[in-house]
């Protein structure tokens, strides 16, 4: 009897929860490599010494990977850190196939031991197991079915939170590097340790993310790490992964670009103040609260805030903010209004609010912006509002004035809007044709443009810039490639300008030889 009530109280809610993920691990067999390719093919080039910089343009990345063999891919390794191909590296022995299906049994085992961990630590009530698999259907279904990182990552963030609750700060620098490495935005972590004082925290984290790097330095080498923080991060930091304007990120970053798609100054200052006004929620709930899994549950809804991208299966980590809910024995009616709102964070279809106007066509950003509300509206009485405006206005000002950016003055026309990925052109029976890949290969499109004279002796890059006869045409800091005058006239050259890394659009550009 005294089995039974044992697995029936404790274990019979974790159970339900694998075997539901164990189906989910069932049907990612049949379903496309999606983001896991971007991981195993990173392993993959370590193994065959193809791991350079060159990764990070998709039509290089992609090319690679259809010499290897692999059709109807369509990947892009960015914004990856070079980290994640270290630690793919032994599964690239595996087939690609095989490689997913250990990865997803890996990571639900690793999911399941910190779930239980928490569970145990807060002793949550075992009727909210049975409805976890509900409640984040979606972004469990996805991460399987992707072969996404986020259950890795949800265990690393779990470990180091229950070594910090009990102030063992190795082993919490030693699982929050890890992730910092895997993922980058839990670096915001340092700000938590850093307002509630925990220098020492500080010191293990810091001492762990640099060994940790300095390993992944030994595996794939400087320049690709230079390369990802001079290049990628600033790009993947301002939501840029492939598009400039996607809806389905549904943060505040891209809702405030489909406010001001053209003004860039009033966008700027806008997330620019959101920002602060987060820091300053961050720094007096970090230094008054004193539930710890609070403060946590808040820093990791906060990354899901500040980031430029959402997706659906980073909607997991609002796991924290749901345990943080229910972590009281009893099942409270409260709770009820909890789980709806969460549920909707994590269901919602967004496709279907496609052709909304602006604001209704960004539920999940208000949403989540609702539920931070909720988790910290007991905090909101504690705010020195006076000091916060002390902070925020000369903060502002000195932006405003120092480093607020401008709006570009550059006028060009996109020739290849209709592909996302152009990267080559060439002149063809007197007409400009243009090179795209998507996931049946490489294809060529023929335009409307007609040339007459082309010349490509006069100009070229210098530090990635237009040189025409001596003279500077571009001035951005986007990657370039091949510019040539044609009739001309008109400038034309592959650009990644307000695109993810590598993602080149063919640009054109009138200009006047003759000044």
């Amino acid at each position: 009897m005294t089995f039974f009530k044992y697995i029936s109280t404790s274990n019979l809610g974790l159970v339900f929860n694998a075997l539901i993920c164990s189906f989910f691990i069932f049907i990612a067999i049949d379903f496309a490599p999606h983001d896991f390719a971007n991981y195993y093919f990173g392993g993959t080039f370590i193994r065959e010494g193809l791991f350079t910089s060159d990764i990070y343009f998709p039509h290089i990345f992609n090319h690679e990977i259809s010499a290897l063999g692999y059709e109807n891919l369509f990947v892009s390794f960015a914004p990856n850190t070079p980290f994640l191909g270290a630690l793919f590296f032994p599964l690239s022995f595996f087939s690609l196939a095989t490689a997913k299906i250990i990865s997803n049994i890996g990571s639900l085992l690793l999911f399941l031991y910190s779930l239980r961990n928490l569970i145990k630590t807060y002793r949550i009530n075992p009727i909210y197991l049975w409805l976890l698999p509900l409640v984040f259907f979606i972004p469990l279904r996805n991460n399987f079915l992707f072969g996404q990182v986020y259950l890795v990552l949800f265990f690393l963030l779990t470990e180091g939170f229950l070594a910090y609750r009990k102030n063992k700060y190795l082993k919490m620098g030693l699982f929050w590097s890890f992730a910092i490495l895997l993922k980058v935005f839990p670096v915001l972590l340092f700000g938590m340790l850093l307002f509630r004082k925990k220098y020492w925290g500080i010191i293990y984290l810091s001492a762990a993310c640099i060994v940790l790097l300095c390993f992944s330095l030994v595996i794939s080498g400087f320049e690709i790490w230079e390369f990802y923080f001079s290049s990628v991060l600033p790009k993947s930091g301002n939501g840029e992964i492939a598009g400039e304007f996607v809806q389905n990120y549904q943060s505040v970053f891209m809702f405030l670009k489909y406010v001001f798609p053209t003004n860039i100054l009033a966008f700027s200052m806008l997330l620019f103040l959101f920002k602060l006004m987060l820091l300053v929620l961050a720094y007096f709930v970090s230094i008054r609260e004193k539930s710890k899994l609070k403060v946590f549950a808040f820093w990791m809804l906060l990354t899901i805030l500040l980031s430029p991208y959402g997706s659906t299966y980073t909607n997991l980590l609002i796991l924290f903010p749901f345990l943080y809910f229910i972590k009281k024995a009893a099942f409270r009616k409260k709770n009820v209004g909890i789980i709806i709102l969460i549920l909707l964070i994590t269901t919602i279809p967004i496709s279907y609010f496609s052709n909304f106007e602006i604001p209704f066509s960004f539920p999940r950003m208000w949403l989540l912006l609702l539920l931070l509300f909720v988790l910290i509206k007991d905090n909101l009485f504690q705010i020195n509002w006076k000091k916060s405006l002390l902070f925020i206005l000369p903060v502002s000002f000195l932006y405003f004035f120092l480093f607020l950016p401008k709006n570009d003055m550059t006028k060009f026309e996109s020739i290849s809007s209709d592909h996302i990925l152009s990267y080559d052109f060439t002149i063809k029976d007197g007409f400009l044709h243009y090179k795209f890949w998507d996931a049946k290969g490489e294809h060529l499109q023929t335009t409307e443009i007609q040339v007459t004279t082309i010349d490509t002796s006069n100009i070229y890059l210098i530090d990635n810039q237009i040189i025409y006869k001596n003279k500077q045409l571009t001035f951005g800091k986007d990657h370039k490639l091949k510019p040539a005058i044609i009739n001309g006239q008109t400038l034309v050259y592959l650009s990644d300008i307000k695109k993810g890394i590598g993602f080149y659009s063919l640009l054109s550009s009138p200009i006047n030889i003759n000044k």
